[in-house]
């Protein structure tokens, strides 16, 4: 069991994600540490992976014939993201 003081500024925060997620603190802590650690997972742990990743992200993003200004790093990274896991669930 862990045990936290949060000031009352972090509390009325918490009370109000509680509410609108309608959710316990003991769901909403767990849930937040699985996302943060999917979020780790994602990482590159190196520079090299980390270009073979981007080449990786270019090649599967399909481009759009549309498109007047090439797409940023920021996009393909997030729809990248997008499709894992829209796969996953």
């Amino acid at each position: 069991m862990m045990t936290q003081e949060l000031d009352r500024e972090t509390e009325r925060y918490l009370a109000d994600i509680l509410q609108q997620q309608q959710m316990t603190t003991d769901e909403l802590i767990r849930q937040l540490i699985h996302d943060r650690w999917l979020m780790l997972q994602q990482v590159p742990t190196s520079p090299e992976r980390h270009a073979e990743l981007e080449s990786e992200l270019a090649l599967a993003t399909p481009k759009p014939r549309n498109q007047k200004q090439p797409r940023n790093q920021k996009q393909v990274i997030a729809d990248f993201v997008r499709r894992k896991h829209q796969r996953v669930v």
